[in-house]
């Protein structure tokens, strides 16, 4: 593909993209996925993604870890092991952003519940929406948490929540700004929007290139720094209030990006390699892996 053949901006239809990188679905089709950046904007974002109705295919995971069974791997009891560490976190985030105990909280793109289940389990009302069958089917066996599908969430009333949370979920919206839009309209006065987002400055993001497992082309439509993800949020009424890193993300993604790269020891290097971006981002919040951002209405 030449200069020429880059469309407008999908966000803010600014003409003249900006090549970024070439990056590969490793986790399941093998095929290969130009990002660009707006120079308007800045965002950077995956060319040409299947469309919404095509996407099933490309999110083949893995279930076990998904529906919380008891993981096999290195690689699979990290994760497991990071995810009941950072439920506590979340928890922790939320009330200090929204200065409450209780309330009302819609999490967008739930997966299996257990943020949901946590929350409900410390008095907060909560509203799920999940759009696969399978998780919202878990939820309900394993917590007995209803979860509503992604179209619901137009039918939900203006001004109900005190805090919507999105974890590692706003990379693979399909439409931000309407998304962004609904938002705003579903919060009340003063509420707190919390989203988790890789960040492609950050120290191992810089370190992998193309490699890096969180570009995670083509199920990550969009590509955010601090800057372009906050300027994209006040854009839409929303106030950066605080972000903070998430600290443990460096390491998982630093072993997935190893493997990527088909490197031999590659639990070990992606470990040290985690470590070393982890430290970067206790001086500096901007060269975290993924940051959590507390976003409040105006």
């Amino acid at each position: 593909m030449v200069y020429q053949d880059f469309k407008p901006c999908p966000l803010c239809g600014a003409s003249g993209q900006i090549p970024y990188a070439n990056c590969t679905d490793f986790m399941v089709s093998k095929e290969s996925f130009y990002l660009l950046r707006c120079p308007d904007c800045c965002v950077v974002y995956t060319l040409d993604p299947p469309q919404e109705e095509d996407m099933k295919p490309y999110d083949k995971l893995n279930l076990k870890l998904k529906l919380g069974d008891s993981p096999n791997g290195l690689t699979g009891k990290l994760y497991y092991h990071i995810r009941n560490l950072m439920l506590k976190r979340k928890e922790k985030i939320v009330k200090t952003q929204t200065y409450r105990t209780t309330g009302s909280l819609l999490n967008y793109g739930a997966k299996t519940g257990f943020f949901s289940h946590l929350m409900e389990k410390h008095g907060w009302k909560v509203t799920s929406i999940e759009k696969y069958h399978e998780e919202r089917q878990f939820s309900m066996e394993m917590f007995q948490h209803r979860m509503i599908d992604v179209p619901m969430l137009y039918s939900l009333q203006p001004g109900t929540f005190d805090v919507i949370t999105m974890w590692h979920v706003f990379e693979h919206t399909h439409h931000p700004d309407e998304l962004l839009n609904k938002f705003y309209e579903l919060l009340r006065p003063g509420g707190v929007l919390i989203m988790a987002c890789p960040n492609i400055n950050s120290t191992d993001a810089i370190h992998y290139g193309p490699f890096w497992a969180a570009y995670d082309v083509p199920r990550h439509r969009w590509h955010f720094n601090p800057s372009s993800l906050t300027t994209l949020a006040q854009n839409h009424g929303f106030t950066l209030m605080h972000h903070e890193r998430m600290p443990f993300d460096s390491f998982y993604i630093s072993v997935l990006s190893e493997r990527n790269l088909r490197h031999r020891m590659a639990f070990l290097r992606g470990m040290i390699e985690g470590l070393y971006s982890w430290f970067v981002s206790l001086s500096n919040r901007g060269k975290s892996s993924s940051i959590v951002y507390a976003f409040r209405k105006r």
